[in-house]
């Protein structure tokens, strides 16, 4: 029998606390496997696969099975994409260092430095999300989650504020970071980035009805 009310609106916050731990764990521990370097990449596709489900009400999906197998299935894709991801990252880095100096050259070059950078971040946020939903090839999935960044900066705003309350959130009460920090940066992630997906298949339904 199915709980109602506030017995039941409890059961299922508690539901979901849980389950968010679990998978949180799974992630700390398939990354570890992985000896860090190259588990983190896998580990964090196996956990946006999990969380997209739940970002779908998909919430009786069998979570180790689904975790485990996305997690062998993209081990030497993911970890490979990431890789560059990061290469890219570390170079907008050294270049920030690079050109730190006070001249009118140097500052030219960090405020085009800065709006790369500005539009990497954005890519970043939407690039696990997209790796799980559609069937793209490594520069497809940047180009993808790229053009979903600009094309949507009001969803992107939203992120960036819910990981910032997020972060506020676990440096108030760092116990919780072992168990929910990374789950619950993913969920948030998953949950906005399907509302763009659906945003774009209405206005794709709404075309196709104008052109037929």
């Amino acid at each position: 029998m199915e709980l109602t009310g506030l017995w039941g609106a409890f059961y299922r916050v508690s539901l979901i606390i849980s389950k968010l731990a679990y998978v949180n764990v799974l992630w700390i521990l398939f990354s570890l496997a992985g000896l860090i370097l190259l588990g983190v990449a896998p580990a964090t596709v196996a956990l946006f696969s999990v969380t997209r489900a739940w970002a779908r009400k998909e919430w009786d999906i069998p979570v180790f099975q689904t975790f485990w197998s996305v997690y062998k299935q993209e081990f030497w894709k993911a970890s490979g994409s990431s890789a560059i991801l990061f290469g890219v990252g570390f170079l907008l880095y050294w270049n920030f260092t690079l050109f730190a100096g006070g001249g009118a050259t140097e500052l030219v070059i960090r405020g085009i430095l800065l709006i790369v950078t500005v539009f990497f971040a954005g890519m970043l946020l939407l690039y696990f999300p997209t790796y799980v939903s559609f069937r793209l090839n490594g520069f497809g999935r940047v180009r993808a989650a790229l053009l979903l960044a600009c094309g949507h900066p009001y969803h992107l705003v939203c992120m960036v504020v819910g990981l910032y309350l997020l972060q506020f959130i676990f440096m108030f009460i760092p116990g919780l970071l072992l168990f929910f920090a990374v789950a619950s940066a993913a969920y948030l992630l998953s949950w906005l980035s399907e509302k763009i997906f659906a945003s774009i298949k209405k206005k794709h339904e709404l075309q196709q009805e104008v052109t037929s």
